[in-house]
């Protein structure tokens, strides 16, 4: 989408079952590692069934126990709301809650609603930079084009300036390409090359009586 990555990998998990027999938990548990390394988590319901809050509170009971629960962001989609008497209700519902959305994959309902949620989690992954690349240097340019969502870029004489939104990882390994750092810098440095000249006692001109000394 506009808003995020140009590319975004969805990956599939296997279903999370209650009560599992002891002897297996390992093993599914082992199958939830990749969950470790999502940017986003979508959780999928089936609000069809009558249990299906008791489902994700047990989803999120595991989700706590290998510790990816507080620390990543969930998007929650309430599903089969065309098997529903009242979709109505379990919209209001998902309206309600962040980051919730009602959809029917049945019939497509809502499913643009649902693919701006996801747009949105993986847009708050994303920092703004402004940056001036060197044309030595361009390859972390290829970078930004790859993982981030470029919002401007103008070629200069002196590099490639460029605003965009790009995973923090990447906005800490550009920093030295910062512009707003070293105007930050620049600006500072006027202002105390200022303050301290403003600072400076004309001790001459107050011995021949052109200004006074204001705060002694």
């Amino acid at each position: 989408g506009y808003k995020t990555h140009p590319e975004v990998l969805l990956t599939d998990t296997v279903g999370f079952i209650q009560k599992l027999p002891t002897q297996l938990i390992a093993a599914f548990r082992a199958t939830l590692e990749e969950v470790r390394e999502a940017d986003v988590l979508i959780h999928v319901m089936d609000v069809s069934n009558p249990t299906w809050k008791k489902q994700e509170a047990s989803v999120l009971r595991v989700l706590e126990e290998i510790g990816v629960a507080s620390n990543k962001p969930i998007v929650r989609v309430l599903n089969k709301i065309d098997l529903l008497p009242n979709a109505e209700d379990i919209k209001y519902e998902a309206a309600m809650v962040p980051s919730s959305v009602a959809v029917s994959s049945l019939t497509g309902d809502a499913i643009e609603d649902f693919v701006a949620h996801v747009e949105d989690a993986l847009s708050e992954q994303l920092i703004p930079i402004e940056v001036e690349i060197p044309f030595s240097n361009g390859e972390e340019l290829n970078t930004i084009h790859e993982v981030g969502n470029v919002e401007i870029i103008d070629y200069r004489s002196t590099g490639t300036y460029i605003v965009a939104r790009v995973p923090i990882a990447i906005a800490n390994r550009l920093k030295r390409f910062s512009v707003t750092d070293l105007s930050i810098a620049a600006s500072s440095t006027t202002y105390e090359s200022s303050s301290s000249a403003n600072d400076e006692i004309d001790w001459v001109a107050i011995g021949r009586g052109r200004h006074s000394v204001k705060g002694l």
